[in-house]
Formats: C-alpha cells, structure tokens, sequence
C-alpha cells in the first residue's frame, strides 16, 4: 500500500512529524474504541511505524 502521508497533506498541516504521529495516534484510537478495521486502519499503524522510525532516526542525528 502506497503512504497516506503525502507532500500535499505535510504542506497543507505544515505539521511535524511528531504532531502528525499525535493526529495518527488519535485517529488510530478512535478507531479501536469503535472497534472498526479495514485497510485505511491497517495503513494508518504502517504510516504511524514510519512516522515512529523518522522521529527516531532524526533523534539519533541531533544526538
């Protein structure tokens, strides 16, 4: 599956990643709560492993 994260949606939020991994989470637990499950939900845990890894790659360069 291609990123539900895309150039447009960063430039159109002009969010961080660290806020876009807070909305992701959001989203994410407001869809467990409902316990609902498609692939736009299995996407959504793929983009937030993503998000997750570039936080930590960029805190390892500030290091």
């Amino acid at each position: 599956m291609d990123s539900i994260i895309g150039f447009h949606e960063q430039m159109e939020f002009g969010e961080t990643p660290e806020k876009q991994l807070a909305r992701y989470r959001a989203c994410l637990n407001a869809f467990e709560q409902m316990q609902y499950s498609d692939n736009y939900i299995l996407q959504i845990k793929e983009d937030i492993n993503k998000l997750e890894k570039l936080i930590a790659s960029r805190s390892e360069v500030d290091s």
